[in-house]
């Protein structure tokens, strides 16, 4: 593990991938931790792929949202290429899956955090192109952010291009056909409905009836993302995330009459309580008032 690369401090090593090596940083300039991306030998001496790689790197580090890791430079030090990029702390979204079902308002939370980068990005005409669970990372401050992003083209056949391919990959990239946003789109789809059920969603699988806790119109924003025909499923993700907004607001009004109701149960049970004892003492003090005009009434106490 090199010592440093350009004024970049190496602080530890983080990983390996079809990008290279990638090392946690401290970038001795602006004093901020980084995560750096060096190229491996093989990339260096594809000087085709390289350059693209280069010019795709330009339009990266246009891409600016809170929930997307920012590709901060492309640099050279020496024989080395290298991408420095935000270093995100927290982790991966598969991690906090684990298996199991997220709270329905998380997970919708989270889909609005990466629909709205995935908005912003397709704007600028730039896809992910490998989104999933361990592409997404959530932060300490339970935020969902890309990492990755836009560079599975240069990856070793992208993770996303097994054989059979994963629940993320959309039916017109396994024909063959170019992904477009709206591939994206549906790869987000996946990544929703493994968030609301801890399982990775089989091929033609629909979420309704497998998590209770999920409102039917949630499931269909889900279904509208999935649809196999790329014309058929919803075509922009900034609709994906008005209509996540949308579910949220009726989420939270539930839990807020939820609450109220559960609030005003005590007080109800009270005051039926106090009812049940008003009711007992009203009927002691008619039965008192009879017995004693009873009483009064005897024929006896007339003759003594």
């Amino acid at each position: 593990m090199p010592e440093a690369i350009a004024h970049y401090k190496i602080l530890g090593h983080l990983g390996a991938g079809g990008l290279g090596e990638v090392y946690r940083a401290r970038d001795t300039r602006l004093g901020r931790t980084v995560a750096v991306k060096v190229f491996p030998a093989e990339l260096m001496r594809d000087e085709p792929k390289l350059q693209f790689l280069l010019e795709t790197a330009k339009l990266l580090a246009e891409v600016s949202h809170p929930n997307i890791a920012m590709l901060f430079e492309s640099g050279q030090d020496g024989d080395q290429r290298y991408l420095v990029f935000e270093f995100v702390q927290g982790e991966p979204l598969g991690k906090i899956i684990n298996g199991r079902a997220l709270n329905v308002r998380r997970a919708v939370e989270f889909g609005i955090n990466l629909a709205d980068a995935l908005a912003e990005a397709h704007a600028l005409g730039v896809i992910h192109g490998d989104i999933r669970p361990d592409t997404i990372m959530i932060t300490p401050k339970d935020r969902a952010k890309f990492i990755n992003f836009g560079l599975s083209q240069f990856t070793t056949g992208g993770v996303n291009r097994v054989n059979p391919p994963t629940p993320y990959v959309s039916p017109e990239e396994i024909e063959g056909l170019r992904p477009d946003s709206r591939s994206d789109i549906y790869a987000l789809g996946a990544v929703l409905f493994e968030m609301l059920t801890g399982k990775q969603r089989v091929r033609g699988t629909v979420l309704r009836g497998l998590n209770p806790k999920v409102p039917p119109q949630l499931d269909e924003v889900i279904a509208h993302t999935l649809a196999a025909n790329i014309d058929s499923r919803a075509q922009s993700a900034a609709t994906v995330a008005a209509e996540l907004r949308s579910i949220a607001a009726i989420l939270d009004m539930r839990a807020e009459v939820a609450e109220a109701a559960e609030a005003f149960e005590p007080k109800r049970r009270l005051e039926q309580r106090s009812g049940g004892i008003a009711k007992f003492v009203l009927l002691a003090v008619v039965v008192a008032a009879l017995a004693f005009w009873l009483w009064r009434a005897q024929p006896w106490r007339l003759l003594r």
